[in-house]
Formats: C-alpha cells, sequence, structure tokens
C-alpha cells in the first residue's frame, strides 16, 4: 500500500481527456489531487480523475487505503477525494443503486474545496459523482444553502452545514431518467467519424448513458440492411462501441430493414440476426429495430398468407429476434421503434394491436403528440403508454433539422413535463447534422433528462453556451443564438422566406439580421475555439440570402410602403364556373374545352425533374375546373405516350398520376399552418388501360383521425378514357367534403393539384430500373409549392357563376 505523501517521481499524471490529446499546462500545477480508493478503481474512472485534475490545473495521484480519520486536517494546497463503496449501514433509496452516488465536499472556512467523499455502487454511480468536482470547486466559500440551484444540473437532494472551521456539502443524487441519451437518426449526410467521437465524450461528460446508431442516409443501416458493413465501417463502429464505453456510454446499433424485408422470410430473418451478431462481437449488447417511415400496410404477398395485418407481422419478427438476442446473451437488450410512432398520424389499430403482442421488457418508441412534439406531458405519456401496454421510450425530436435544413436550432430544451419521468422509460434527443452546433441545445436536454423538476431552460442554455465557448461566448455568438433559438413549431424571423405565410415579410429586418449574422461570423471565425461551430453556421447564411434574392424577384409578393413583402391573393387565384345540366363523367375532355382550361407545358411549371422533361408533346397537361349544388368536378387530358401505372392504392405514386390537394375549410384555416383535419390529398390512377384498373389513394393516416371514416372510392367518382396522346379523365368530389355540406356562388376551396410522368430507365442486367419522374404543378408560385400540412400553402379556388 503506497503511503499518502507520494513523491514527485510516483505521482501519476494523465495526458488524455477523456481520450483526446491535451497539452501539459505551461504553469505548473496549483493544487494536488489526492484520490483515495477502498478497492482497485475503475481505469475509466483514474483517467476521468487525471483529466478533471489537468483541466482544473492540477496534479492527481492515487493510493489504496482505509479513509482519512475525520479529524485529520485539511491542507489548503491539497484536495483529497475519497471514493469509498456503499456503506450498508447508511440508508440508500433504490433509485441510486445504478447510477445514483452520494457525495460530501468539505470546505475549509474563507477557502477552496480541501474535500470530497464519493460513495456510489457502480462505476457509473462514482463518474457522475466526480463530474461534479470541476463545479464544486469553483463554489468556494460563497456556498449558500440554496446550492442546489447554483449547480446545473441541480442534483436531486443538497444540504450545507457549518462549524466554526469548516462548511460541508452533502448531496445524494441520481438521475430521473433511467435512459438518457441521443440518436443519430436524421435524414441527410451522416456526422464524421470524428463528429460521432466527439459527440460520444460529450455525452460522458454531461451525463448521458445512451448513444443510438441510426443514421437513415447510412445505406448499411436502412437500403442495405441485409449486408455486412465493408471492413473500414467495420473497423470504425468497433472504434465507435468502445469510445462510448469508455464514457460510461451505451452503444445501441439500430437497424432499419422494412423496406424491403420478407417478415415471414426465415432467410430473411437470418440475415437480420447475423448482421446484429456481426455487429455484437464488437461488444455491443444494445441493439434497436427501427420500422418506422415505411408503408403502414401490409404489402408482401406471402407476408400476406402467413399474417392479417402488418401488427401482427411485426409483433412476430420483434419476438423472434428479442429471443434471438437473449438466447445469445442475456446482456443482450432490444429497442423498437414501431411504424405509428406518434399521436400526430400514422394507425392507432396498428399500434393497439401490436403493444399486447410485444414482449414486456422492449420499449417501444414514441415522439409525443407530433413528429415535432411542442410538448411533452406525463399526462400524454400515461395516455400513449395505456396504449402499448408499457411506459414509452421518448424519441424528442429535437433539436433535429433535417426539416428544415435551411436554420439550426440552438435554443434550450423547453415544454417537457417536470414530472414526465414519472411516466416513461427514458428519453433520448434528435440532434442536427451539425454535430458541433448541436452541443449547445443537447447541453440543455442533458440537464433536463438529470432532474426534470429543478431543470430552468434560461439558466441551463446560458451554462451551456460558457461552458463550451468561454464567458464570452454568448456576447460573441448573440446574433446566431437570438435568431435562432426558437423551436421547429415557431415562426422564426427567416421563416416566411421558406415556408408559405400569409403574413408579410419584414425584409428590412432580415436584411440587417443578415448583415449582423455576417459580422459575427467573421468574427468567431478568427478565433481558434469557435472554428468547428463557425464552419458548422456558415453556410445557413448565403442561403437565407439567396432565398431573400429569389423571394424578392418574385413576381407572387408586392412590396408595401414600409419596406416588407406580402403575399398576393391573386397570384395564384382560381376560378370555377357553375355547370348545368351535371356533365355525363365519361372521361372525354372535348365537353370541357369551350370553358376555362389551365394548360401546363411550361418548363417553369415543373416542381420535379425539369433537366428530364422531353418537351410538351412527351409529357404536358390540360385541366379545367367546375361545380354545381352536388359536387367539384375536373376535367383532365394529359400528353403522355409512355403510360406507366402498374400499381394501385398506396403505391399508385410510384407511377402516372394525377393528385388533388384540397383545404375543404379554407376561410376557417385561412392563416393556419398546421393540419386541422380538414385537408386531403387524393391520388388518382387512370390504370394501364389493360390488367391494372384505375384506382384512389388518400394518404390521410398523416393527418391524424378523421372526424368520420372516409370511403373516398365509393364516395368519388371517376372516369377514364385512353387517347391517342395519354389519357384523359373526369373526377366529381362530393359537396358533402367541405365545410357546410353546400356550395354557392364566392364559395372558397384551397385547391392544388400536381400530375407526374414516371419512365422507367433500365440500368442493366439484374439491377434495378430506375425511376425518373417529371411532375407538373398548378401553383404559379413555384417558390412554395402546395404543402399537405400547411394550409396556409393553399392557392384559393372561387366558385363563380
Amino acid at each position: 500500500m503506497m503511503n499518502l505523501k507520494m513523491c514527485a517521481a510516483s505521482v501519476v499524471y494523465a495526458f488524455l481527456a477523456l481520450g483526446s490529446a491535451i497539452p501539459m499546462p505551461s504553469q505548473p500545477p496549483k493544487r494536488i489531487w489526492t484520490v483515495i480508493s477502498d478497492s482497485r478503481l475503475d481505469p475509466r474512472l483514474r483517467k476521468e480523475i487525471a483529466s478533471l485534475a489537468q483541466r482544473e490545473s492540477a496534479i492527481a495521484t492515487f493510493a489504496v487505503s482505509r479513509p482519512l480519520a475525520a479529524s485529520e486536517p485539511a491542507k489548503s494546497d491539497h484536495l483529497v477525494i475519497e471514493l469509498l463503496a456503499k456503506d450498508a449501514a447508511d440508508p440508500w433509496p433504490p433509485e441510486m443503486d445504478r447510477e445514483g452516488y452520494r457525495l460530501v465536499a468539505t470546505y475549509l472556512r474563507d477557502s477552496a474545496l480541501s474535500k470530497v467523499q464519493i460513495r456510489a455502487a457502480t462505476p457509473a454511480g462514482f463518474h457522475f459523482g466526480l463530474l461534479r468536482i470541476p463545479q464544486l470547486t469553483r463554489v468556494h466559500s460563497e456556498i449558500s444553502d440554496d446550492i442546489i440551484r447554483n449547480i446545473i444540473p441541480a442534483p436531486q437532494n443538497a444540504t450545507v452545514s457549518r462549524s466554526a472551521d469548516i462548511i460541508t456539502l452533502t448531496i445524494s443524487d441520481f438521475p430521473s431518467f433511467p435512459e438518457r441519451g441521443i440518436v443519430e437518426g436524421f435524414y441527410g449526410k451522416p456526422w464524421s467519424h470524428q463528429d460521432r467521437l466527439d459527440i460520444l465524450r460529450f455525452q460522458g461528460e454531461h451525463r448521458m448513458n445512451v448513444y443510438y446508431y441510426a443514421p437513415k442516409d447510412d445505406p448499411y443501416h436502412r437500403e442495405r440492411w441485409n449486408s455486412p458493413y465493408p471492413p473500414r465501417e467495420y473497423r470504425r463502429l468497433g472504434e465507435l462501441a468502445k469510445t462510448a464505453r469508455a464514457n460510461f456510454v451505451d452503444f445501441c446499433f439500430a437497424i432499419s430493414p422494412a423496406l424491403s424485408m420478407q417478415y415471414s422470410s426465415e432467410n430473411d430473418f437470418q440475415k437480420l440476426a447475423g448482421k446484429l451478431e456481426s455487429v455484437g462481437k464488437l461488444g455491443v449488447s444494445c441493439f434497436a429495430l427501427f420500422l418506422d417511415d415505411v408503408s403502414p400496410d401490409l404489402e408482401n404477398k406471402e407476408d400476406l398468407k402467413h399474417f392479417k395485418n402488418l401488427a401482427e407481422a411485426h409483433a412476430s419478427l420483434i419476438n423472434k429476434l428479442y429471443n434471438h438476442l437473449k438466447a445469445q446473451s442475456k446482456r443482450n437488450r432490444l429497442v423498437v421503434t414501431p411504424t405509428t410512432y406518434t399521436n400526430a398520424w400514422g394507425r392507432r389499430d396498428y399500434i393497439a394491436q401490436l403493444g399486447p403482442l410485444v414482449h414486456r421488457e422492449i420499449p417501444l418508441v414514441w415522439t409525443g403528440i407530433d413528429t415535432f412534439a411542442p410538448e411533452i406531458t406525463r399526462t400524454q405519456a400515461s395516455q400513449w403508454g395505456e396504449l402499448i401496454w408499457r411506459p414509452p421510450l421518448v424519441w424528442d425530436k429535437f433539436p433535429v433539422n433535417d426539416s428544415d435544413p435551411w436554420r439550426p436550432h440552438l435554443g434550450p430544451l423547453s415544454r417537457r413535463g417536470p414530472d414526465l419521468d414519472k411516466a416513461t422509460q427514458g428519453l433520448f434527443a434528435n440532434p442536427m447534422n451539425q454535430a458541433r452546433a448541436s452541443m449547445i441545445p443537447l447541453a440543455t436536454v442533458a440537464d433536463y433528462l438529470w432532474n426534470p423538476a429543478a431543470y430552468r431552460p434560461e439558466e441551463s442554455h446560458a451554462q451551456a453556451v460558457r461552458d463550451q465557448y468561454g464567458e464570452d461566448g454568448a456576447k460573441l455568438l448573440d446574433p446566431f443564438l437570438k435568431t435562432y433559438a426558437d423551436n421547429e413549431w415557431d415562426d422564426n424571423l427567416f421563416t416566411p422566406l421558406f415556408y408559405s405565410r400569409r403574413y408579410p415579410m419584414d425584409i428590412p429586418l432580415i436584411e440587417k439580421r443578415l448583415d449582423e449574422l455576417d459580422q459575427a461570423l467573421r468574427e468567431i471565425s478568427a478565433i481558434p475555439r469557435f472554428k468547428r461551430i463557425a464552419e458548422e453556421l456558415a453556410p445557413f447564411i448565403p442561403r437565407t440570402r439567396k432565398r431573400l434574392g429569389e423571394v424578392l424577384a418574385s413576381p407572387a409578393f408586392t412590396r408595401l410602403p414600409d419596406g416588407r413583402l406580402a403575399p398576393r391573393e391573386d397570384y395564384d387565384l382560381m376560378e370555377a364556373p357553375r355547370i348545368s345540366p351535371a356533365p355525363a363523367l365519361d372521361g372525354n375532355f372535348s365537353k370541357w374545352e369551350s370553358g376555362n382550361v389551365m394548360t401546363l407545358d411550361q418548363k417553369s411549371q415543373i416542381m420535379r425533374g425539369a433537366d428530364r422533361w422531353r418537351g410538351p408533346d412527351g409529357f404536358s397537361v390540360r385541366a379545367a375546373l367546375a361545380w354545381d349544388s352536388q359536387y367539384l368536378y375536373v376535367g383532365l387530358d394529359v400528353t403522355d405516350p409512355d403510360l406507366y401505372q402498374p400499381f394501385v392504392g398506396r403505391g399508385i405514386p410510384d407511377g402516372d398520376f394525377f393528385s388533388v390537394t384540397l383545404q375543404t375549410a379554407f376561410r376557417k384555416n385561412y392563416n393556419l399552418t398546421n393540419p386541422t383535419g380538414d385537408e386531403y390529398r387524393i391520388f388518382f390512377s387512370p390504370g394501364n388501360f389493360g390488367n391494372v384498373p384505375p384506382s384512389l389513394f388518400s394518404d390521410e393516416d398523416y393527418l391524424g383521425p378523421r372526424n368520420r371514416p372516409q370511403d373516398h372510392a365509393k364516395e368519388i367518382r371517376m372516369a377514364w378514357l385512353k387517347t391517342p396522346r395519354g389519357y384523359s379523365g373526369d373526377i366529381a368530389i362530393p359537396v358533402s367534403y367541405f365545410e357546410g355540406g353546400a356550395f354557392r356562388e364566392g364559395y372558397e376551396i384551397g385547391l392544388g393539384f400536381a400530375v407526374q410522368n414516371t419512365a422507367r430507365r433500365h440500368a442493366g442486367k439484374n439491377v434495378k430500373p430506375r425511376l425518373d419522374r417529371v411532375m407538373f404543378i398548378s401553383k404559379r408560385n413555384s417558390l412554395f409549392p402546395v404543402y399537405l400540412g400547411n394550409p396556409s400553402s393553399y392557392p384559393r379556388l372561387s366558385l363563380v357563376r
């Protein structure tokens, strides 16, 4: 056993900060940290202590000894750290057994921290206790009874006692959420390998304990789920798993096979199991099956023979995989994201059937009341938990920005219930494509997850900026923070440049803010500690300036005297005349030609595939609109010599189609920017005038439950006719679909339509054909096409005499 008064030659100095090389300080260390443990230290803790000491300009020495006697005098130039096993005689709440700790910090009167004793039952508990030391070294003699408000994240319990010579702070602490982490689950360019290593170290430093590897655009995670990782990528996965363990983070490998997997195929299951076994050899014991963002219908013919519905197929796969993983190792665990994972859309019957079928030990993921939930409460979680027969595991879509890549999200987590931990199994956040910029909001997520009842967003945010970028960080980043600190569900200053809004844009303020961002970027780019975040933030400014130029040049807007830019209500106005008698629904377009016909035959009217358009003779559209007391009519004539439509139902969008998007309560929802259930997008297929019959499909499962069941195929009338140049058709949509259930002159409807041509290009033998698509849209303002979930994007159709 070593003597506590070690000679300098025996001092252990750490050159690594959680795995990163750090140069030795130029000045001699100010203090000696004497670390005493009553058993052999976990090597991770030894490295962590040395790193913490180095950051505090101290040197750590290590010994194995009995605890120091309480009467032994403290020394101002020493910090004694005792790491001791849980005391069996000491009352210890069960919540502290896994990751909790008890910490007693002793301060000399009017001096610095002199002694810290940490008791824990696990290495993770010691790790979380050690993370408090840098905070406690800065408290000094200013320690007060409200210390719980001055330390972020707030401990679960803290008390202060005083004597003549010392002040003692006692902390009993543990995390509120058992699972606290992030998921790399965004679309777009995945993080670099270095980004992931940095994020794992960040998680360890911020009390997060799980990382889900699930980048949507990693082909071996999703499209090529049944193929093994190439050697280089496999080695990198191993390095990630190793780094995660070193930082007390559980590396959880996620896989998304549902785009192409046959659930009834034993061969496909063995490929899935083999892929996970291969990753398991890297020391991974956490696996996630992500069944999100796939068809909500069971489509494979063989699967339809084996299962009644998608829920039964998924439950069979989930339970079989869980049993297989447990047979491989009792340590293995499985997490599942079902196809319906939010209240806002998806099939409730699917999730209600899935819940009781799936093994109770398997967590089921939920994103809240919406994909990007403005709030998540205990009540909401409890209600969803009843539906799935277990508390949900929350996938919080914050601060992810893959759906709005024109901006970052730099603000704090907000509007999450202070007692959400009581109704969930944990929460993991979904960061942005920009890893370094994500660390500011992620730090606030970590604070919330540790102690949500004491979480204060603004204070946590200020601490995150200060910790990551110094005391002047908030000032230097101020233009970015004030511009991008709002949330996904809020309207940003730049929002109307990118998403259709009915209100004017404040162009002078937008231009002024862009100048401020440019100036701030120049300043932080010259400071080394801002290098990474400056590189990530830089592209947002020119992207916004480019969009501003496009909007200013658009004839869809008009300048107001004060410099603001307002949308023109008359720009995309369409009119539908009343007709009598009712037209014959025979598919013949000739009956519409004497009326107001809209022609789509210009490149500027193409929303998708303009570079593949072969001109009006290859693909163009004529359309007419009309109404009577019973129906809204659409007449259609499409030049499409190479009709390609082998699909029916949900598959219609993969071939040639006509679609109409309706806002059936236009004035009521005029200024709204979120769906209300009054929206419909209906895809119509003429079939192929051979073995594929005409059909229609409405993807209203993405809109949430309707007020009443809809059987569009029975309620909507249609007729199609093959023509020498393509096809023509008539569609009649019942007046019952619209607010009030009665048409009149002046009645307004939000309406946009699209027509798609799909060319099947053969890429070679044994290679899946490529589908080239060209799509015309009816809305003239192509900068802001009709978006199903945004009522403000719908152009106006007026019913006239």
